[in-house]
């Protein structure tokens, strides 16, 4: 068999699993959202993608053979590359308000990219508050969460000044004057996220480290069954936020919340800002099983896939790729007191349960994206349907940063779905605020917003019992 030429690259294990997962009713595109509060200008936007975006080689390839089942596919230069088939300027109807945004958000998660171009597309939208707002979609093929946050914060105006609570942003590739990538470059001297996972490239955090173990053989042991119990997991039952998928999907956002607040929530009650916010939407999941299903049976859960990353920020370089796995965590939403259902997360979010699951989805994903699809079909069977939702919790940067000249006021994304599940929650800090967003599936959840005010409610609930009053709003 002869070699794919230089300029040709055959898809990792894992990126060619989650190209194929897509499907009409999941479109596997990753959604984020730099926002403005002095509007910065369509030029600007333009030329800064065209000397920090271009430069990673993956938004100027597109992928061929994506539709033989047989045959990997492989990443190919587009020799008919136009950024301009990809930044649209665009402008909300009136009256520009938040629900008008929410709503064109909806229709950008219902479009599937263009597969005969780079996987990518970007809005400069104007009337998005008294701003505007850069969003972006990126399909999953091309990178993780951790990929992704690697390449927007690499396009901030000085990516070294970016702090985030898992270590600094690795420098973006350089920029040739022929629009080329060059060298990766490596991490910058700001990077500084510790490999909490243990592992490398190649394998898995948690078990790496087992190695080093005396009881390797009892962990090896839990490891396998915990292996066992991920592979058996029964089907989530219909409820008011699981059934069948349709095409078309919502978006919503809350108001910021505190951090400093939602972490001295989390004193009071003995756990983490983790813990609060994980029982926050468990809390807020239930208020919405009660008003759409009624009574919330006491030992009902709802289990939700935890995207798990496992290769550092500060290793991320230009070839991005998915270095991720997926934990399963049963979300206690029959429990009515907030201490009990901190508690049960916090006894539910275990390291070597959740690593050991995520590092086996990842390891899955790379033997059977180097397979034949239908090999992939039948693997991926059994997960369809055995989660309801998926939730991300991603830190990012403490402060804010410019892009473009213009200082980024707020950010935030959306997790995208796949097997069968129709509703993604993102939790997201930056600059000292916590947001959540909803992205829904429209005939499961048509009206995210009731999602993210159950949010807000339940943490105003869960911080008033134990005192912990509001930020006083600035003058």
């Amino acid at each position: 068999m002869s070699e794919d030429p230089p300029d040709r690259e055959v898809l990792s294990g894992p990126d060619n699993s989650w190209l194929r997962m897509g499907d009409r009713t999941n479109l596997m595109t990753i959604t984020g959202m730099l926002y403005f509060d002095d509007p910065v200008s369509y030029g600007a936007v333009r030329q800064q993608l065209q000397e920090r975006l271009l430069p990673f080689k993956r938004f100027r390839q597109r992928v061929i053979n994506e539709e033989t089942p047989f045959r990997r596919p492989t990443w190919v230069l587009d020799e008919q590359f136009d950024i301009d088939c990809h930044l649209h300027h665009v402008a909300l109807p009136e009256p520009q308000d938040k629900a008008e945004f929410q709503s064109f958000v909806g229709d950008l998660l219902s479009q599937p990219v263009d597969h005969d171009k780079p996987l990518w597309q970007a809005y400069l939208v104007e009337g998005a508050g008294d701003g505007n707002a850069l969003v972006m979609r990126i399909h999953h093929a091309l990178g993780d969460g951790f990929a992704m946050m690697y390449v927007l914060l690499g396009l901030a105006d000085d990516p070294s000044e970016i702090n985030l609570p898992v270590g600094g942003v690795p420098a973006p590739p350089d920029h040739a004057a022929d629009g080329d990538a060059t060298s990766p470059g490596g991490p910058s001297d700001a990077a500084g996220a510790t490999d909490t996972s243990g592992g490398s490239d190649d394998g898995p955090g948690v078990l790496a480290s087992l190695s080093k173990a005396p009881s390797l053989l009892v962990r090896g042991a839990r490891a396998a069954k915990i292996g066992t119990e991920s592979m058996l997991l029964p089907e989530e039952p219909d409820t008011a936020v699981s059934g069948e998928l349709g095409l078309k999907k919502r978006a919503a956002w809350t108001e910021p919340i505190d951090v400093d607040r939602a972490k001295a929530v989390g004193r009071e009650f003995d756990g983490t800002i983790n813990d609060v916010l994980l029982a926050t939407t468990t809390g807020a999941l239930r208020r919405y099983l009660e008003a759409h299903d009624g009574a919330v049976d006491p030992d009902a859960e709802h289990r939700t896939a935890i995207p798990v990353n496992l290769k550092p920020l500060d290793r991320r370089d230009e070839q991005l790729g998915n270095a991720f796995g997926l934990g399963f965590l049963q979300l206690p939403v029959g429990i009515d007191s907030v201490q009990g259902r901190i508690d049960e997360i916090s006894s539910r979010t275990g390291a070597l349960r959740q690593g050991t699951q995520a590092w086996l989805m990842l390891t899955l994903l790379k033997t059977v994206g180097n397979l034949p699809m239908p090999f992939q079909d039948l693997a991926m069977w059994r997960f369809r349907n055995r989660a309801s939702s998926v939730i991300t919790n991603v830190p990012g940067p403490t402060e804010t940063f410019h892009f473009a000249g213009a200082e980024v006021s707020d950010m935030m994304f959306w997790v995208p779905t796949s097997q069968g599940i129709g509703l993604g929650i993102s939790i997201y800090s930056y600059d000292g605020h916590v947001r959540v967003g909803i992205a829904s599936d429209a005939g499961l959840i048509d009206d995210p917003t009731e999602l993210t005010e159950a949010f807000v409610d339940e943490f105003e609930a869960i911080a008033a019992q134990v005192g912990v009053d509001p930020v006083p709003a600035d003058d």
